[in-house]
């Protein structure tokens, strides 16, 4: 395990070169496992400071974040990830602190890998092709669309909440969540605060974790692919079921 300077270094190599995030260079360094989950807590970690930022600006606003425990439609939507952010929650959920959770997801796996069908792999192959994000955001529309609570819902909270991916910590909706149905929120979609230091930081940590995932692909027993993307849950189940 590297110290938080080493990890830093690694970090800087990895989005040093453009071409490591877009898949079109190989990384000559040493990516394991364990750096990667630390990437991604460490990126983590940066993001609810800037999210702390942007909730004392709404409140400044007089504005109201409204999520909260049992607000989850927004966990009906596919969250799509890369290696890095599925390690740290497979690694959690195989600590003590995430055993009573791993057995829940077990045990909701099977009924939302058939719920979920074959739109999910459809999803993860053209996120990982640029030119056609146009295709991406209408099949990720179509599965939003089934309504398909995300496995590691349980009794209505998130239960790898401590380790839950960036995507699931920025989501908001202001003043009300009226609008946060799929049915409607893809005609009108909730209202949301713009905060620049935010929206900038997901920007720069979506290269460097999608630089690491590609300096671990074709490497993991996961079977991960160059630029990539895929299924939180179907990503995670692997992880954790893969073979020694």
């Amino acid at each position: 395990m590297r110290d938080e300077d080493e990890l830093g270094r690694l970090m800087e190599a990895l989005t040093g070169k453009p071409e490591i995030a877009l898949g079109t260079k190989r990384f000559a360094g040493r990516v394991d496992d364990d750096d990667a989950a630390e990437i991604a807590e460490a990126m983590q970690r940066q993001l609810e400071g800037g999210l702390k930022a942007r909730e004392d600006l709404a409140r400044k606003k007089r504005l109201r974040i409204v999520c909260e425990r049992g607000c989850n439609v927004c966990c009906e939507e596919l969250v799509v990830v890369y290696l890095p952010e599925a390690l740290a929650v497979a690694r959690w959920l195989e600590s003590a602190a995430g055993a009573d959770a791993r057995g829940w997801f077990l045990e909701k796996y099977p009924s939302w890998r058939e719920r979920a069908g074959d739109g999910i792999e459809r999803e993860a192959d053209l996120n990982a092709e640029w030119e056609r994000r146009d295709e991406y955001e209408k099949a990720h529309k179509e599965q939003w669309k089934r309504r398909v609570m995300c496995a590691f819902n349980h009794d209505g909270a998130c239960s790898i909440y401590p380790v839950r991916p960036m995507l699931c910590r920025e989501g908001h909706a202001v003043d009300s969540n009226a609008r946060c149905c799929v049915d409607v929120a893809l005609i009108d979609p909730p209202r949301r605060l713009t905060f620049g230091p935010v929206d900038d930081f997901l920007k720069r940590a979506n290269v460097l974790l999608r630089a690491t995932h590609n300096a671990m692909a074709g490497k993991e027993k996961a079977s991960t692919r160059v630029n990539r993307a895929e299924a939180l849950c179907e990503l995670v189940y692997r992880l954790l079921t893969k073979p020694a």
